[in-house]
């Protein structure tokens, strides 16, 4: 495993450069093969299969032969029981019809009916019979023209002590009329309180403009992923692809890892170019790039490289790349300890003059 430090290139990257530079170089993601779903049934699910073959059963000694029975079948009352006899039957007697009402003629109405007298009236009593108005019916009446039911002597007013008439006070005052409380003194000094002095302030302060501005790259932190191709050649994929790895604007640290794949049959070599891009850009910096070689020629898709980007800081990146089959593995950090952030610079004009 070789871990080289570099710094960062900050060479213009475009999706049709790169993929020009970078041709059947390139790697792609690995998509997971679709295993179809397997579903089991129930044993009984599967119909049995007709042997072509089938010895006959053996006869029963004991049983006769009985002709097929073509008749159609009722219910067991409807046969009649047959009396045997010297050769003959004999029919039963018809039953005796043992009930016969007899229809009456007659009708009856409703008053032919006693209808039950009903219970006598309720009266109210003197206190509470019914007192007749001569209001018509519509109008309302006030509430003093309704009288008060008198109680029962039944029923009594309890006895309790006379409510206290507190007559109101209608005057409010201000928060001016409340006096401020006067300012404590300092507690006297003693064994366990010291005296209390008052501390003047005698440090010094300095302006705003006496501070040095450092200059911020612009344009946010961009994200940072490799070129690849959307998918193998012969299958309609098209290199010079972004595939971001470490989303724009996250907080390093950061890190990620994905497993990609050859585009070309019998390739031997897989590119890793790292690049900076922004999502509103179009082209962005390559950082660098490093070939892993030694691959197994195959068919596309048969072998597995695995990719690892971390982020230690804004001015330290980690890039590894393992091939599953072979057991290899190769890395490179860039550094930027005299530049700027390494996700800061997006595009040729924010590279400072000068520095690499």
């Amino acid at each position: 495993m070789a871990d080289k430090r570099q710094p960062p290139s900050w060479e213009q990257w475009d999706p049709d450069s790169g993929a020009k530079t970078f041709h059947n170089s390139e790697i792609t993601l690995c998509q997971p093969r679709q295993q179809p779903a397997i579903t089991t049934v129930y044993r009984q699910d599967y119909p049995k299969h007709e042997l072509w073959w089938k010895h006959p059963p053996p006869p029963d000694p004991n049983l006769r032969p009985v002709p097929d029975f073509n008749h159609t079948s009722s219910h067991r009352d409807q046969f009649r029981a047959w009396k045997l006899g010297d050769g003959a039957s004999v029919a039963p007697a018809y039953p005796e019809r043992k009930y016969n009402p007899k229809l009456s003629g007659t009708t009856t109405t409703r008053a032919s009916y006693i209808q039950p007298a009903l219970p006598p009236k309720m009266s109210h009593g003197p206190k509470r019979e019914a007192r007749q108005t001569d209001v018509p019916i519509g109008t309302t009446t006030m509430r003093s023209s309704y009288q008060p039911w008198t109680l029962p002597g039944a029923h009594f007013t309890p006895a309790g002590p006379a409510p206290r008439e507190i007559p109101f006070n209608g005057t409010t005052t201000t928060r001016a009329d409340y006096q401020q409380p006067a300012e404590l003194p300092p507690p006297p000094a003693g064994k366990n309180n010291p005296p209390h002095v008052v501390s003047k302030f005698d440090g010094t302060t300095e302006y705003r403009a006496k501070y040095e501005q450092v200059p911020l790259p612009p344009g946010a932190f961009g994200a940072l992923g490799l070129q690849i191709a959307s998918k193998a050649y012969k299958f309609g994929g098209i290199g010079g692809q972004f595939c971001p790895m470490i989303p724009q604007g996250s907080p390093a640290p950061q890190q990620a890892s994905k497993t990609f794949t050859t585009v070309v049959d019998d390739q031997t070599t897989a590119s890793i170019i790292v690049v900076c891009k922004r999502n509103d850009a179009y082209d962005g910096l390559i950082l660098g790039y490093f070939n892993l070689e030694g691959l197994r020629r195959g068919v596309v898709g048969s072998q597995k490289v695995e990719v690892s980007l971390k982020l230690t800081n804004e001015k330290t990146l980690h890039a590894s790349a393992t091939y599953s089959q072979g057991g290899k593995t190769k890395a490179l950090t860039f550094t930027s300890a005299k530049g700027p952030p390494l996700r800061a610079v997006t595009t040729t004009d924010e590279v400072p003059s000068g520095m690499y």
